[in-house]
Parts: structure tokens; sequence; C-alpha cells
């Protein structure tokens, strides 16, 4: 498929969700961010926890991987 067409297929089905739309008569309620924060948060702190626990172990395997990547490439 060219890059014109696909462009131009793009453009047309935005024009769709953009142009034809169905108002959906609903309510969201206004604490639902709050409860979002409420569950995210303690998973975010515990992610960074972990990371910094285990930072020299991630920065081994990352820096072990790059240089299998670089062998295979240079081969």
């Amino acid at each position: 498929m060219s890059k014109s067409r696909f462009s131009l297929m793009a453009i047309f089905v935005f024009l769709c969700f953009a142009l034809i739309t169905v108002p959906a008569y609903g309510y969201a309620d206004p604490n639902t961010v709050g409860l979002l924060s409420q569950v995210l948060t303690p998973l975010l702190i515990t992610a960074g926890a972990c990371v910094t626990f285990l930072r020299k172990s991630i920065m081994n395997a990352c820096s072990g991987l790059w240089q299998r990547l670089r062998g295979r490439s240079s081969e």
C-alpha cells in the first residue's frame, strides 16, 4: 500500500470518528480518579522500591544483554 493511500485512509477514518459521533448520555463518577490514585500510588511506590533495591542486578543484566547484542551485530 502506498504512503499517500495510507494517509488518505487514515484521514478518512479520523474524520469518520470525529464527525459521526453518537452522544453517550453517560455519567462518570468524579471520584473515579481518586480511587484510581489510591490503587496506583502504592503500586508505583512498590515498583520504585524494587527497582532501587535491585538496581545493580538490573544494570548487570542490561549490560550483559547489550554486550551480547553488540557481539552478534559485529560478526
